[in-house]
Formats: structure tokens, C-alpha cells, sequence
């Protein structure tokens, strides 16, 4: 079933919250003349959550979660004290779409709570399903609000903004992933989501491991984009061939201070570097907020 279409119209986002976190005048003289589109990795720790906001206004967010580091009530402290705090500065008042790139705790876990204060239109669920209580929380939370639940599937195309062009892919994972797995299954069947707004791009992968990563090289899709979220955290799966095809101009690595798996790897941080790739980690310089017009993209810290 495809995604195509499912965002609802006339929904618009305050964004003059943005003047206070990329400066105000260039702010104001940019958006005046030019449609913009933003991408905010929010530092939750060790997890991820990234919101994607259209020139129109629309959003996608992709992740939201944190580890819980045995903390029952990880999630819903990160929603309401990092998470939903950024949102309302970013002046989001509802979401259009969540994607959740595999049913892991650290990708998930805040969502049930966020979708309380800001139901959205379209569940775009995982591949892989869980049994685990956490998952069946989420899709309980989604359901109560009225999401529309839709499987991600290779081919799939959201258009956020159809004005200028703005889409969301799916590139992966392959067709024929079991509909449940191990953990390390789960890893390679994440979500490999690409997103175009004219000549800027980002590419999303959640915590593709190196098979997910091979058959992305051998696939033949073009793998290049200006801003990599970087696959599972910057671990050392990292394979430095994936990295030379999506020749990124930014590097994003979402990864918790001091976390007890070695994230981000030394291997992949000299990849990265090998690249001349701009790196920002969230455990050492917080989160990011990318703002673009299409052709030049400035990076700002996300406080």
C-alpha cells in the first residue's frame, strides 16, 4: 500500500520559533525570498529522533526514542523534557507523520507520549514487528489517536510539499525481511528513507547494519546525500564503502556521552573524516538544526 497523498492539507507550522535558534535576520531574509525546508536531530542520548519540516509546513518526524539504561520510564521522561520542549520552540504544534525505522527501544520508546500531545495522520510502522510490550504500547497509542498505520515498503513516496518538490523514499530494507527477527536482524531491516528538497538531500537509515548496507551498494540507487544520519549510532558496522557512496557533506552520528557500547567507533569517525565530512555527535555538541532553501543548507546547534 503506498504512502503517496495520505498527508492531509492545510495544516501549517508557526516557525518564527527559528529566529532564536539560526539568528533573526538572516533568518527573515532568507525565508522571505526563499522556501525552506528544516531537518532537527534532537539529542536525546543514546537514540534517535529527527523531524523533517516542509517549505509548507508539513512534518515527518523519523525515530523518538532514547535507551533506557533499565529505566522503565525512560521514554516518556525524554518526551516531556527534551523531545516535546524542542518541538514547541520549533513551533510544531501537530505532527503529519511518524515513521519508526525498526521497533527497538532506543527508536521508539518516547513516541507513545508524543503522540498524545501531537497525534499524527500517518503511522508509517516498520518492516519488523515486536511482541515486546514497549512496541504494542506504540501501536496502541497510535491506534487510540487515529493514526492510519501504514507498513513501510521499498518504493514508497510521501510528498510533503508537492508545490516545490519536497518527497520522502524509501529505499529499504530489501523486499522478503521476515515480519520478525532477532535483534540483529531488526538492525538490517530498518528503514532506509532518502528525502529531496532541490538539490539537498538527506538520507535517513536508522541502525541499518553491514548486510543492510551491502545490499544498499549493490542495489544501484543513488546513494548520495548532502546529510547522513549515520547508520546505528556511528557503531563500528559502519562500512567505510557505504560512507564513499553517500559522500556526505554532513554527518550526523546521534550517540548518548559516555554510553557503554563505544559509540561512535574511532574506524568510523576517520572514515568519516577521510571524507572531509562536517561530523557532528549529539553527545558532544547537542543537537542540530539544518535549515535549507534547496541549494545551500547552514547548520545551527539545537538547544
Amino acid at each position: 500500500m503506498k504512502a503517496e497523498g495520505m498527508l492531509s492539507r492545510g495544516r501549517h507550522i508557526a516557525l518564527f520559533g527559528l529566529l532564536l535558534l539560526t539568528g533573526g535576520s538572516g533568518w527573515r531574509a532568507w525565508q522571505e525570498w526563499h522556501p525552506t525546508a528544516l531537518f532537527a536531530f534532537v539529542n536525546v542520548g543514546q537514540g534517535k529522533c529527527l523531524l523533517i519540516v516542509a517549505p509548507n509546513g508539513r512534518t515527518l518526524m523519523i525515530d523518538g526514542g532514547s535507551h533506557a539504561y533499565g529505566e522503565d520510564n525512560r521514554g516518556a521522561e525524554v518526551a516531556e523534557r527534551t523531545i516535546l520542549p524542542v518541538f514547541r520552540r520549533l513551533g510544531v504544534r501537530r505532527l503529519d507523520a511518524v515513521l519508526v525505522t525498526h521497533p527497538h527501544d532506543d527508536h521508539r520508546n518516547a513516541l507513545p507520549a508524543i503522540v498524545q500531545r501531537l497525534p499524527p495522520t500517518l503511522f508509517w510502522r516498520p518492516t519488523v514487528s515486536s511482541v515486546e510490550a514497549g512496541y504494542l504500547a506504540l501501536e496502541a497509542a497510535m491506534k487510540q489517536v487515529g493514526a492510519r498505520s501504514i507498513q513501510v515498503r521499498r518504493g514508497q513516496k510521501l510528498w510533503l510539499d508537492t508545490r516545490y518538490g519536497m518527497v520522502a523514499e524509501v529505499l529499504g530494507p530489501p523486499e522478503g525481511m521476515p515480519s520478525s527477527s532477532s535483534p540483529k536482524d531488526a538492525n538490517d531491516a530498518s528503514a532506509i528513507v532518502k528525502v529531496w528538497f532541490g538539490k539537498v538531500c538527506l538520507l535517513a537509515t536508522g541502525d541499518a547494519g553491514e548486510q543492510a548496507q551491502r545490499w544498499l551498494l549493490h542495489s544501484g540507487m543513488d546513494l548520495q546525500a548532502t546529510i547522513l544520519d549515520v547508520p546505528h549510532h556511528g557503531s563500528r558496522h559502519v562500512l567505510p564503502s557505504f560512507l564513499r557512496a553517500v559522500r556526505p557533506k554532513v554527518a550526523v552520528i546521534s550517540s548518548g556521552r559516555n554510553n557503554p557500547f563505544g559509540h561512535p567507533a574511532p574506524e568510523t569517525l576517520a572514515a568519516l573524516q577521510a571524507l572531509n565530512a562536517t561530523i557532528w555527535r549529539t553527545d558532544a555538541q547537542g543537537g542540530l538544526l539544518v535549515w535549507t532553501d534547496g541549494r545551500h543548507w547552514r547548520l545551527s546547534p539545537l538547544r
